[in-house]
């Protein structure tokens, strides 16, 4: 489960930005929140909204450049089957076509003359099989600065430092001991070096956090259709009655197969009210029922492992309503029971509102007065008076009239110093 993360001079983020899954003591839909340890709850979703170039889409890249770092080198030696399937949800295969290469060389803040010579930063806090970990990484073209895996026992509270880095120097702690150091090189991440060639829990806990990461990448329809037969065969049943509880009135999945065992074709068959049964080529549906069809397999999945979800424009071609359904999959403590979490950017306003969010998952991004991206949550937003935003208002309403800061249509927070400063 994630808790929180940051990162610096990554895109459009010049200064520190995060994002926190950490509940805040707040009332509404308590009975939604993941119990992650004895003292924290985290949030099931966390939805990012803002203007266009306001830097919503670099919140998830800058995640997906760091899960990327440090799985890119592991996938690239095939990194083992036997392991892969061990840590990962996913094969192996399919792994890779998640992993896109990680040069973050030209990621760095382009709007001053100085931040093409400061380090990107990151530093993500999770859980994985009761200890809670912070990963961090800091490169400059590419070549590590530091790197750190801290480590806490949930259970006896223990805390102690697993393995420290600053260029040459590197600390490690007993458990590391038999670890041969001298063939990491200056670009290679030490979590993926240690794991590529010794089996050690705390370590293979880091990777099966990254590696149960997953995408949905909207750009690439023929991959997802991919994903979504391979999976057909499980999921089947539970896809059919998600459908309908969407509203989509498909009662059978058809899929047709070559003599060497290609998908030739797919089709719906439609239930109609006469009592009748037709079929579509997939091809014929909706876009936004193609995508439906795309995602849902992952969703499960998702669901089934506990994993987190990272999906950009989760609204596009969506119906509201749709969407809605997608969130509640997640808020639905009867559906997730594994403790999932999505994090995705959206323009829909519709679902801007607090029978759908809590304050707290309601995020968003947009361009500062010097030019830039800022993030932040509705919880944390201090009005002219200096008040939070009630539990009652009208989200949406206010958010289009620029009361939230981050202006749909100025791309410029209006009044900065109305956010708390922490």
């Amino acid at each position: 489960m994630i808790y929180e993360f940051n990162f610096k001079n990554f895109r459009s983020y010049k200064s520190i930005a995060g994002i926190d899954f950490t509940a805040k003591p707040i009332g509404e839909f308590k009975s939604s929140l993941i119990n992650a340890d004895k003292n924290t709850d985290l949030l099931p979703v966390c939805a990012v909204y803002g203007p266009n170039g306001g830097g919503k889409s670099s919140v998830l890249f800058a995640l997906l450049a760091l899960r990327n770092i440090v799985i890119e080198p592991l996938v690239q030696m095939v990194f083992m089957n036997s392991k892969n399937e061990k840590l990962s949800s996913m094969p192996i295969e399919e792994l890779k076509n998640t992993v896109k290469i990680s040069t973050i060389e030209n990621s760095y803040y382009k709007f001053d003359d100085v931040s093409c010579n400061i380090p990107t930063e990151f530093s993500v806090l999770f859980s994985v099989n009761n200890r809670k970990y912070r990963y961090e990484i800091i490169l400059l073209k590419n070549i590590i600065q530091e790197e750190n895996l801290f480590c806490e026992d949930l259970i006896t509270g223990q805390m102690y430092s697993v393995f420290e880095r600053e260029r040459e120097e590197i600390y490690m702690c007993e458990q590391l001991q038999s670890v041969d150091i001298d063939r990491i090189n200056e670009s290679l991440p030490m979590i993926s070096y240690i794991s590529m060639f010794k089996d050690i829990e705390i370590i293979d806990d880091v990777i099966r956090f990254f590696l149960r990461i997953q995408i949905v990448d909207f750009d690439k329809p023929s991959q997802d259709r991919k994903i979504f037969v391979s999976s057909l065969k499980k999921n089947k049943e539970q896809v059919l009655i998600i459908l309908r509880s969407m509203g989509i009135n498909i009662c059978d999945i058809i899929v047709e197969y070559t003599d060497s065992g290609m998908v030739k074709n797919i089709f719906t068959q439609h239930s109609l009210e006469n009592g009748e049964k037709r079929e579509l080529n997939f091809e014929e549906e909706s876009s936004g029922t193609r995508k439906i069809f795309s995602i849902l397999p992952v969703i499960l999945n998702v669901i089934e492992n506990g994993n987190l979800l990272v999906i950009d424009e989760l609204d596009a071609k969506l119906h509201p309503l749709l969407l809605q359904r997608i969130v509640e999959i997640f808020t639905n403590p009867m559906m997730n029971k594994n403790g999932a979490q999505l994090l995705f950017t959206s323009h829909d306003l519709t679902t801007m509102n607090n029978k759908v969010f809590r304050r707290d998952e309601i995020w968003f991004s947009a361009i500062n007065a010097y030019d830039e991206s800022v993030l932040y949550s509705l919880v944390d937003f201090r009005k002219e008076n200096g008040d939070k935003p009630r539990n009652d208002e009208n989200y949406n309403k206010q958010y289009l009239e620029g009361r939230y800061g981050a202006d749909p249509y100025m791309h410029q927070i209006q009044t900065w110093e109305e956010l708390e400063c922490h």
